[in-house]
């Protein structure tokens, strides 16, 4: 029974978890909802040698082209890494080990509403090994960090998202490469979920999809946000002129089955 149980954990891991160089880690962001006290993020060692690993929270905020820029505990109001607590706060994994990792949520009273967000943060440290090869000819020796978000939304309202604009791009080779996306966003909470972008040349004709991105979020502190998608087959767009893209953002996670948005553009092909 124990066995089966292991397998079943290890498959879980494996549909849930992102592998991060040597380090799986399930699941990639962590939401608490307003019962919740507690969470847990498991860790694989998924390399062939003894891996250590020193966690802290760190403050980041999004940026609208995509991506995060380091801030400081006082710049980040909504910060949430002030009411948790963690352990242990340093992992030391032989190869295959998997390790837990232990979040606890302290809330406070007359909290203000909205989103509350810090990442968790996986910073690797150098074995003796490396230590005791350094000096000896050129060596390069990355030292690997990651992160994940934790989120706590209090009395939150919904996110509302339009998506106001897209267009196709063409690359280097002079093929149609990417659709460009502009969205908005308005409340007080981020949305979380999957965006679809179809193709057809004319009304009436059946969709394709042309491109997508899993796990998007767009946070409070944006209020626009701008994303490039790589399309799936640039041949779908070979000898049209114009036509028509339908983008779909729809909920994936705590938002599963809510529609976000859905536009359909007219479009020129460049």
């Amino acid at each position: 029974m124990k066995y089966i149980t292991r397998i079943l954990l290890f498959v879980l891991l494996f549909c849930t978890a992102q592998t991060y160089a040597n380090l799986l880690i399930s699941p990639t962001r962590v939401v608490f909802d307003e019962r919740q006290r507690s969470a847990k993020v498991f860790l694989i060692n998924s390399s062939q040698e003894y891996k250590t690993y020193r966690l802290s929270f760190k403050e980041k905020m999004a940026l609208p082209e995509g991506g995060y820029t380091d801030v400081s505990e006082q710049e980040n109001p909504m910060r949430l890494s002030g009411l948790l607590r963690m352990t242990p706060k340093q992992v030391r994994l032989a190869p295959g080990e998997r390790q837990v990792v232990k979040l606890a949520l302290r809330r406070q009273r007359n909290m203000a509403a909205g989103e509350y967000r810090s990442h968790l943060f996986f910073q690797a440290l150098p074995e003796k090994q490396d230590l005791d090869n350094e000096g000896v000819g050129i060596r390069l020796n990355m030292i690997m960090s990651y992160s994940i978000p934790l989120i706590y939304r209090q009395s939150a309202s919904s996110p509302q998202v339009t998506i106001d604009e897209a267009t196709l791009s063409r690359g280097k080779s002079g093929r149609i490469e990417t659709v460009n996306l502009s969205l908005s966003r308005a409340g007080d909470a981020s949305p979380f979920g999957r965006i679809s972008v179809f193709w057809r040349k004319q009304k009436g004709a059946s969709w394709k999809e042309a491109a997508l991105v899993n796990s998007y979020s767009i946070y409070p502190e944006l209020s626009q946000a701008q994303l490039q998608l790589t399309l799936l087959d640039g041949d779908l767009f070979q000898g049209a002129r114009s036509g028509e893209l339908k983008v779909v953002y729809t909920g994936s996670g705590e938002y599963k089955g809510q529609s976000f948005a859905e536009r359909i553009f007219s479009v020129t092909v460049p």
